[in-house]
């Protein structure tokens, strides 16, 4: 009966310290690639790229251009360039190399050390000669400018891996498929520089309470949960108790992801200024801010 008691009791200590779960506000928006002015060309060519691997690269940031963006459509024209042909606003060039480095590493390895009508009865860790390959692969690629040749963008990216091959491994690893997979991680990561990227992402709504009296700060949490089912009601329920308590924290910081949500980025900036220790929500607005322009001045070249 004490023993029923006391996990009754510790039951209830755990209901009351176990964290509330966090209340937030789905959103999306369109953020600036890093190499933005790569990212305004409207058109990308892609010229030789050197190297024993430069081929099977400039085939991988094809495939990644070409997919399609967040309006049914590739974010660049690809352009094949050739005497004659259409002239493409940027122009990507490079080198790619990998190479693989063989040497034989001492390894512990298990192994069957007695058997018995041809099944092993006893294994042991004994040391082995295994094979070591070293594959390195780097690439170099470089954005520039068709009309005036400015370097736009320009980046050297190594990679490297090592595979141990030991005796009776049941599966060997084909040192040209690291090759592979390397190559599709550096077209992965030029697109990433050089193409926006629409996203969704959650932002907590702020809670505290504090400077409420108890009838506000009773409202105030229901709206938070309100929140979840009609963010634009509890938008509004947010701004008639701003007008009744002017300069609350949590108030500007969710009437901030208010005007976020609905686009309106320079009051929510100036929201999340206002409410404080909002660093990364004011770069977050600013960053949309320049996604969004940019999307707009390419639109507008179409």
């Amino acid at each position: 009966m004490r023993f029923t008691s006391l996990l009754a009791g510790l039951g209830l200590a755990l209901s009351i310290h176990a964290p509330a779960r966090a209340e937030i506000f789905d959103m999306d928006g369109q953020f600036p690639a890093p190499f933005r002015d790569v990212s305004l060309a409207r058109s990308i060519g892609i010229d030789r790229i050197g190297g024993r691997d430069g081929m099977a690269l400039s085939l991988a940031i094809e495939q990644q251009l070409g997919r399609r963006g967040p309006d049914g459509r590739p974010h660049f024209d690809l352009i094949a360039l050739s005497r004659g042909g259409p002239d493409a606003d940027a122009i990507v060039s490079g080198m790619a190399d990998a190479s693989i480095r063989k040497s034989d590493v001492k390894r512990k390895v298990e192994q069957c050390v007695e058997k018995q009508d041809g099944a092993c009865k006893k294994k042991e860790k004994v040391e082995t000669t295994c094979l070591q390959e070293m594959v390195a692969f780097s690439s170099t690629l470089r954005v520039a400018s068709a009309s005036d040749g400015r370097i736009l963008y320009t980046e050297t990216r190594p990679q490297s891996e090592t595979i141990v091959t030991c005796p009776g491994d049941k599966q060997d690893r084909d040192p040209r498929d690291v090759i592979d997979k390397m190559v599709r991680k550096a077209a992965d990561r030029f697109a990433d520089d050089i193409v926006p990227r629409h996203e969704r992402y959650r932002i907590r709504l702020r809670e505290g309470r504090e400077g409420m009296d108890k009838a506000m700060a009773q409202a105030f949490k229901d709206s938070i949960r309100l929140s979840q089912r009609d963010p634009a009601a509890a938008c509004t329920q947010w701004a008639g108790m701003n007008q009744s308590l002017p300069g609350h924290f949590a108030l500007l910081f969710n009437l901030g992801l208010c005007a976020e949500r609905d686009g309106d980025y320079a009051t929510a900036g100036r929201l999340y200024a206002q409410a404080g220790k909002a660093d990364e929500d004011i770069a977050r607005v600013r960053d949309l801010t320049i996604g969004r322009d940019d999307a707009r001045a390419r639109a507008a070249k179409r």
